[in-house]
């Protein structure tokens, strides 16, 4: 008895302790109203250096981008979070046409705000554009590598 009672312990034990980690491994984000939220998947065939995006939003350009803090390259199956806060994008309608550029620097470089990087290592991708709405987040997985290029692929 003392046997199937320790037996069946030991199960729910491991049972919660599975539940657990599953629950801690997903992040929930609730988005909010004042931000759009981009969650980019990246999808490539190597790991890049740096991940500059440009945004125009209601006619509102932005530019900026993401990389490592310790200067090792970004993962190929990385998630990169951006967004656009609400506040400096007074004048333009909670609902409105968002283009969005991405440019891979292939090589690391250490990040600047004027975004110059030695063309060499730069590998712009077409721009594209959705309607995109304050209080929402959008999907996007980039694709490829160096040698046929990279491509957004909006996900649903």
């Amino acid at each position: 008895m003392k046997k199937k009672t320790a037996v069946v312990l030991i199960g729910i034990v491991l049972v919660s302790a599975v539940l657990l980690l599953l629950l801690c491994s997903r992040t929930v984000h609730k988005n909010d109203e004042h931000e759009i939220r981009l969650e980019i998947q990246l999808d490539l065939d190597e790991d890049i250096g740096l991940f500059l995006i440009e945004s125009d939003f209601g006619g509102i350009t932005a530019s900026g981008g993401s990389s490592n803090a310790d200067k090792t390259m970004l993962g190929r199956h990385d998630v990169l979070y951006w967004s656009l806060e609400k506040e400096h994008y007074e004048t333009v309608p909670d609902a409105s046409e968002l283009t969005l550029r991405f440019t891979v620097v292939s090589e690391y470089c250490d990040p600047n705000y004027e975004n110059i990087y030695p063309e060499e290592y730069l590998i712009p991708m077409e721009a594209f554009s959705f309607s995109a709405r304050f209080g929402e987040s959008y999907s996007i997985r980039i694709i490829g590598g160096k040698t046929q290029g990279y491509h957004a692929v909006t996900e649903s």
